[in-house]
Order: C-alpha cells, then structure tokens, then sequence
C-alpha cells in the first residue's frame, strides 16, 4: 500500500512478515545492514528499527518466550527466584499491614485508656 507524502514521492508500507524476513535475511546471512538493504530495496536504518521492534515485541509481557529451547530452563529458573522473592514480598507486606491495623497499646502517648 502507497501513502502520499509532500512532493509527491510515495512511501511503501511493508507488512509485518516482510519485515521480520529482512530482519532474518540480514541477520543469518553475515552480510552487513547496508548490503541487505540494497538488495532488498529498503533504506537500512529501517532494517535496525525493524529488528529494535521486533526485539521489544519479543521481550515484553507474559507472551514473550525465549528465543530457543535451550533457554527455557534458565528462563523457568528466573521465574522460580522471582516467585520466591515476590512471596517473601507479599508476606512482610501482609505482617505490616496487621501491625499497622492493631489499635495501639493502652499507656501510650495518644491512647484514651
């Protein structure tokens, strides 16, 4: 699809499966940035904003898997520790909050026993 732009030039929208094609193309083949580009017709600096997103999109939220099997045990390991630590979090949380709610022993400053 063809946007219009001041001037008259035209600006190509490429989908979302072209884009990480590029990215892959360029990434596996060795070659630089700037030579898959040509070949493909695409300026280069959109190649690095296209492996940038692609990158963000992998890493961010609950969906975002490790990139190979071989990291999902190192990946399972994190989220254990970070279990624990959130538990632990969650208990000094739950223990502060029952201190905070106990009314205040008689004989101290502001009590009207």
């Amino acid at each position: 699809m063809k946007t219009n732009q001041a001037a008259g030039a035209t600006r190509q929208r490429r989908d979302e499966a072209f884009k990480q094609e590029a990215v892959r193309l360029w990434q596996s083949s060795g070659r630089s940035a700037q030579t898959t580009a040509q070949e493909l017709g695409i300026k280069e600096d959109a190649l690095y904003r296209w492996r940038r997103a692609g990158q963000l999109a992998r890493s961010s939220g609950p969906a975002g898997l490790p990139a190979s099997k071989d990291a999902l045990p190192a990946e399972i390991m994190r989220l254990r520790q970070e279990v624990v630590r959130l538990t632990e979090q969650r208990d000094i949380l739950k223990k502060a909050a029952g201190l905070l709610s106990e009314p205040p022993p008689r004989g101290m400053p502001g009590s009207r026993a």
